[in-house]
């Protein structure tokens, strides 16, 4: 099942936290960048076989004006058919560039799923965030995307955030069900180099954070949705499958700056600058290289297994794999953290909060 990946790395405002590949004051850039991603998708084309599932993430995609939206469907579909056709098509969303006219463009042209960034309800922690939007106009945005015809609609949730504490979280958590999502996801605030948070110092709270998530699976399950991914929780039916594809170590293929693709045990990504990747864009190679490495059957082993570890149902694995690991995953399982059925393997409940230290055992 490949996946499609298409980044648009524009936004208005970088948020405190942010270490994604995204750039605000660049919106001179996107015609051309457009312009860069049909060149790269025409050239895809011959290579890649049509895609199963869409996710336009960013960034902020919703940016882009409804003409510059249009033209980014329509040069998709040039080289990779109508949208409409396929299984799912995701794209991410922000409140404050999300309006009714947009929400009812998106559906139109066949998107399925909208992800929209909330991290909390209360106005004092957004700020602290950065975000540009308020509670209140994520609220209409979120109706925006009901009145235009979506069902299939994540929240993303965060936790750990400066001075947020258990009721806040929870507080947020309510007003989110009361909205009705069909996929909720939750994101740990993580510290990274060249972030706002960190020039300021700010710490991460991982234990208060472990915490938060913990009080929210019982009320989540409560409420009909399945924990079926360390960080995803969805109604029956409604998980992402785009997600899936790569927790099943599924090729994709990722169109524009900072896009990572996997072929077949290929793993490259195009650069991370966006002006960069329009001029390189235009050459006969195509769009220049962030890094590119063959992995080698070893390390598509432990990858596979890492991955599959990231769906609480776990990995069923092939012998090869399980003769491979078994003394490492024998180790994990006498330390509480894994469960092992057959050539079934898990994470235990326990085991969720530190999956990581998990994760480098088979490294």
């Amino acid at each position: 099942m490949p996946g499609l990946y298409v980044h648009l790395p524009f936004c208005r405002r970088k948020c405190n936290y942010c270490d994604f590949a995204s750039f605000a004051g660049k919106d001179a850039l996107i015609e051309p960048y457009l312009e860069a991603l049909k060149r790269e998708a025409e050239r895809a084309k011959t290579i890649f076989a049509r895609p199963d599932t869409l996710y336009i993430g960013g960034g902020t995609p919703s940016l882009l004006g409804r003409e510059q939206l249009k033209k980014l469907i329509s040069l998709l579909e040039d080289a990779f058919g109508a949208v409409k056709d396929l299984k799912e098509s995701t794209f991410e969303a922000n409140p404050e560039s999300l309006t009714p006219e947009k929400a009812a463009l998106l559906k139109a042209a066949g998107i399925n799923r909208v992800s929209i960034g909330l991290q909390a309800s209360q106005n004092r922690l957004l700020d602290r965030l950065g975000r540009l939007a308020s509670f209140e106009e994520f609220v209409k945005a979120f109706s925006s995307l009901r009145l235009a015809g979506f069902n299939n609609l994540n929240i993303d949730l965060m936790t750990g955030i400066p001075d947020q504490n258990p009721e806040n979280f929870m507080d947020s958590l309510k007003e989110v069900l009361d909205l009705a999502p069909e996929h909720i996801s939750f994101y740990a605030l993580e510290v990274h180099e060249d972030t706002t948070f960190a020039a300021e110092k700010v710490g991460e709270a991982p234990e208060a954070a472990a915490d938060m998530f913990e009080l929210a699976i019982p009320v989540l399950e409560n409420a009909g949705f399945r924990h079926y991914e360390i960080s995803n929780f969805a109604r029956p039916g409604r998980e992402s499958a785009h997600n899936l594809n790569y927790w099943a170590q599924g090729d994709y293929l990722g169109l524009g700056s900072s896009a990572a693709s996997h072929m077949g045990g290929l793993r490259r990504a195009n650069i991370n600058d966006p002006e960069l990747y329009i001029k390189t864009a235009a050459t006969p190679e195509g769009p220049a290289l962030e890094y590119s490495e063959t992995l080698t059957p070893a390390q598509r082993k432990a990858e596979k297994l890492m991955l599959g570890l990231r769906k609480t149902d776990g990995i069923e694995l092939a012998d090869d794999i399980f003769i491979e690991f078994k003394v490492r995953i024998d180790k994990l399982a006498a330390q509480g953290l894994l469960e092992v059925s057959g050539r079934r393997v898990k994470l235990k409940k326990e085991a969720l909060y530190i999956s990581n230290a998990v994760f480098r055992e088979f490294v």
